[in-house]
């Protein structure tokens, strides 16, 4: 393993990446841990691919947000290309959510956080490109950091997208979960774009809100075949405790047609703070639930006993008067 990279000193392996293999590294000018990201070789072999891998990812760092996992510096070093990530700690979206729905405030404070991500990307010309659960990291202090925005071009996910609009059912096992992220138009060939981001966030939205994925099929193509040509029902009869306000956000993102979508990410975030508003009031006036019948019991209880200590204590007071 190599030990030192530029100005990081490599401490450990974490494993391998989307972007490689991946170690956790000591800034030692900066004094801050990183995410050491080397890519593989084969990925920039040739010159002109290098050329792009490189410009992509100065494009990546220039994006400067809370909720993306900011790309701090590009290191070439022996023939190698190496990328220092912040560190995100947590456990990724989809190990949040295992396997069933997150708490409807808790899931739309987290959509809100990955809207913002997708804002900031956007305004600055730079497309996600794999927007799902496993690119998404949940802090210890319950936010989001957005991985790889921008370099999905290169990663498993990028490559199972340009399959997905081609050869689904050449999808190996990993790259078949790609499938069900995928928007229409790229299943059709286009290129992913905002739009695209925004369908798949509103596939994580309904996958957070119902515990369920939805369009998951037993293979990629039948996946596809279902991103392209099926309406999802609506999230609130998946979860019937799910508040109708959340059904409107979720089916406009999930919309086969681009522009009956959201315009633009902040558009989205705005929306869902909305709701979230809504949401909270509803669920702040539900109703409280009354004492039972055991409580009420022992309130008597409590009164009578109260009015025997007096009595007692009245009939001592005669006793022991003199008369």
């Amino acid at each position: 393993m190599i030990s030192v990279v530029g100005q990081y000193n490599v401490l450990e392996r974490l494993g391998g990446g989307a972007l490689g293999d991946v170690f956790r590294a000591r800034d030692t000018r900066a004094g801050r841990t990183v995410a050491l990201m080397a890519a593989p070789p084969e990925l920039i072999a040739s010159p002109s691919r290098r050329a792009r891998f490189l410009e992509d990812a100065r494009k990546a760092s220039h994006l400067n947000h809370p909720n993306i996992a900011m790309l701090f510096n590009i290191v070439e070093q022996d023939g190698g290309c190496y990328l220092a990530y912040e560190f995100a700690a947590g456990p990724s979206l989809r190990d949040e959510m295992a396997g069933g729905a997150l708490e409807v405030r808790s899931a739309l404070h987290l959509a809100t956080h990955i809207a913002d991500a997708l804002s900031e990307g956007h305004a600055r010309g730079v497309v996600h490109g794999d927007v799902r659960p496993d690119t998404i990291v949940v802090t210890p202090k319950g936010s989001v950091k957005v991985l790889n925005f921008g370099m999905t071009v290169w990663t498993m996910g990028g490559v199972a997208r340009a399959k997905a609009a081609t050869a689904p059912d050449s999808m190996h096992r990993d790259e078949a979960l790609v499938a069900g992220y995928v928007a229409p138009e790229q299943a059709r060939g286009l290129p992913v774009d905002p739009a695209g981001d925004l369908f798949a966030l509103g596939v994580v939205l309904y996958e957070m809100v119902t515990g369920r994925a939805p369009f998951a099929a037993s293979t990629p193509s039948e996946t596809i075949k279902r991103v392209l040509d099926e309406r999802p029902v609506r999230p609130s009869i998946v979860n019937p405790d799910l508040p109708a306000e959340v059904d409107v956000i979720v089916m406009k993102l999930l919309a086969k047609d681009p522009q009956a979508r959201y315009p633009t990410a902040v558009a989205v975030a705005a929306d869902i703070r909305r709701i979230s508003l809504v949401v909270d009031a509803k669920m702040d006036e539900a109703p409280r639930t009354e004492p039972g019948p055991r409580a009420n019991a022992g309130t008597g209880l409590f009164i009578w006993l109260v009015v025997f200590v007096l009595l007692a204590v009245a009939a001592a007071m005669w006793f022991f008067l003199p008369s």
